[in-house]
């Protein structure tokens, strides 16, 4: 008798050995897990294309064991959507490159550089208790696309979750700053990872979990210019009561046979000024037409100065980047002390305060506030109440020339960008913008 439950044992083992070779867990307790990484970017972020680096050193040593998704809140670039925002506001971001990993803490912070991307992901466990998997059908011709989330759990105590499914994109060429491996300025930037839409909320829809799993379905479709075979559907679930952490992560190419843009990298494609039809984003503008301008004057330094602002609010001069969606001048010009106003005449630019009666100490800016740096006339933009220097806008050679229609802005940038830019019609006097920076902030 005790022989044969001796043997009973042994099979009993061998049956729970084989089935174990089969599911995750033999009692479905465990599944493999997919690491969240979400990026917070954007084109105005000089320091974003070093911060991808890290993640990428990460990610592109094993794609299948990450989903990573960028999205652009730094700022406003055409890669920038409302749902994302709202994400940075829940999650607390306030500038760029930062991340998030499956939305845990670390040193106190929930969120980081990138920087720290692999000390962090190593910490990570790669098992969970919940997963979630992809089914999609995608009709190109009709441009139609259905997905469903199946997902299993086998914590017991969970009753809700909250699901968020999304599409990225990648292998999109358009600007970006790089201060790190290119000169000071923009480039010609390949773009991956990026969210083009929630298709549920961007914080997620709530699903119940009846019997240890849920099954949920989304529609959507792809939006005119996006290439669908570098397209990837993206999921997560959280905690129904806390928004975090991420218990699991699943994606799937959108075209059946593609890679969903994985094997796509991140980087410039060469280094050049921002053409023309972007003129509104503070880079360099080879043509603009300022509609408003005003002056005003003041004494300073035993000088007579005229302060004169310049700008366009025409927010369809090109896409929009950067902090702001128009151009903006600030001009100041040494005249005569009886003058009340700017007088005719040709006023060369130069770029510290050793300015004379005839020269003139220009900015270029496309922040949303501003103070001028006494000592070196640089521009300090104030985003988000962080700080950042942006000496290579300023401009740096050439002159601007007053006659009776208005005046002509010829010269060049600090990093050798040209810039030409007109008004026509008349300066108005003492109706400067209340955020222009005070006379007495210049100093010898």
């Amino acid at each position: 008798m005790k022989k044969l439950t001796y043997l009973l044992a042994i099979a009993s083992i061998a049956l729970t050995a084989c089935d174990s070779t089969n599911k995750p867990d033999p009692e479905g307790t465990t599944y493999p897990r997919v690491q969240l990484i979400e990026h917070f970017t954007g084109e105005g972020c000089g320091y974003c294309p070093y911060g991808m680096n890290f993640i990428d050193e990460v990610y592109s040593a094993n794609p299948d064991a990450y989903v990573w998704i960028s999205n652009h809140t730094y700022g406003r670039d055409e890669f920038t959507i409302t749902e994302s925002n709202a994400i940075a506001r829940k999650l607390d971001v306030t500038g760029a490159p930062q991340i998030t990993i499956n939305r845990s803490k670390y040193d106190g912070e929930r969120i980081y550089h990138p920087y720290y991307t692999s000390a962090y992901m190593a910490k990570e466990a790669t098992t969970a208790t919940s997963t979630i998997s992809i089914d999609r059908t995608y009709n190109s011709a009709a441009n139609d696309l259905k997905i469903t989330i199946n997902g299993r759990t086998s914590d017991k105590q969970l009753e809700k979750v909250l699901l968020t499914v999304a599409i990225t994109e990648s292998g999109m060429v358009g600007a970006q700053s790089d201060y790190m491996f290119s000169w000071a300025g923009w480039k010609k930037f390949t773009h991956t990872h990026a969210v083009r839409t929630y298709l549920t909320s961007a914080t997620g829809d709530e699903v119940v979990v009846k019997n240890g799993s849920f099954t949920y379905s989304v529609s959507g479709s792809m939006t005119a210019g996006w290439k669908e075979e570098n397209c990837m559907i993206v999921a997560w679930i959280t905690p129904a009561t806390d928004f975090w952490p991420v218990l699991n992560a699943a994606k799937k190419p959108v075209v059946e046979g593609t890679k969903g843009g994985d094997d796509i990298h991140h980087g410039g494609i060469e280094e050049v000024a921002v053409p023309d039809t972007y003129p509104e984003s503070g880079a360099p503008s080879a043509d603009v037409t300022l509609k408003e301008a005003y002056v005003y004057t003041a004494t300073a330094n035993n000088k007579k100065y005229a302060q004169v602002v310049a700008l366009n609010r025409d927010t369809t001069l090109g896409k929009k980047s950067g902090y702001s969606m128009f151009p903006y001048f600030e001009l100041y010009l040494v005249i005569p002390s009886t003058a009340t106003t700017v007088p005719n005449g040709t006023y060369q630019f130069v770029d510290d305060s050793s300015a004379r009666e005839g020269d003139a100490i220009a900015g270029y800016r496309n922040d949303t506030e501003h103070t001028v740096d006494a000592s070196k006339y640089l521009y300090t933009i104030i985003d988000g109440g962080d700080m950042y220097l942006a000496e290579q806008w300023m401009l740096a050679a050439g002159s601007v020339t007053f006659t009776e229609e208005g005046f002509t802005i010829d010269a060049t940038t600090k990093n050798g960008s040209p810039v030409h830019a007109t008004f026509t019609g008349t300066v108005q006097a003492g109706n400067a913008p209340s955020r222009a920076p005070k006379m007495e902030r210049l100093s010898e």
